[in-house]
């Protein structure tokens, strides 16, 4: 009787515009890591690349919002490239990637922390 009046969790927004914009962020993101020897942290990525490619919204949750990708030391968002340049085009592309998954629906506070204004 007390959830009569909560929001009922909406599902990630899948729509054929998001898809292509995670698409292509997350491409991004992978070959960085790739190319900067992070095999680990850029496999994750691959992962959350296929649920979306799959619109798979309960993998790409448990992809997202998880110590891999937003935890501390050895996650993707806390990967260091000496590149300044290419560090920056990194965080650059993380941020909008977080935004885009806010936008999407996924409205968690750990995605929330991470995204720099």
């Amino acid at each position: 009787m007390f959830g009569l009046f909560r929001e009922k969790p909406q599902g990630i927004d899948f729509s054929e515009e998001n898809i292509e914009r995670f698409k292509i962020l997350l491409t991004d993101i992978y070959e960085v890591l790739r190319d900067s020897a992070y095999t680990a942290q850029a496999n994750w990525i691959l992962q959350i690349l296929a649920a979306v490619e799959n619109r798979d919204q309960e993998i790409f949750k448990k992809k997202v919002i998880s110590s891999e990708l937003l935890g501390g030391s050895g996650s993707v968002i806390d990967v260091w490239i000496e590149d300044e340049k290419k560090m920056k085009w990194l965080d650059s592309r993380l941020n909008d990637f977080l935004v885009l998954t806010l936008k999407s629906g996924l409205n968690h506070k750990a995605v929330k922390s991470r995204i720099k204004s």
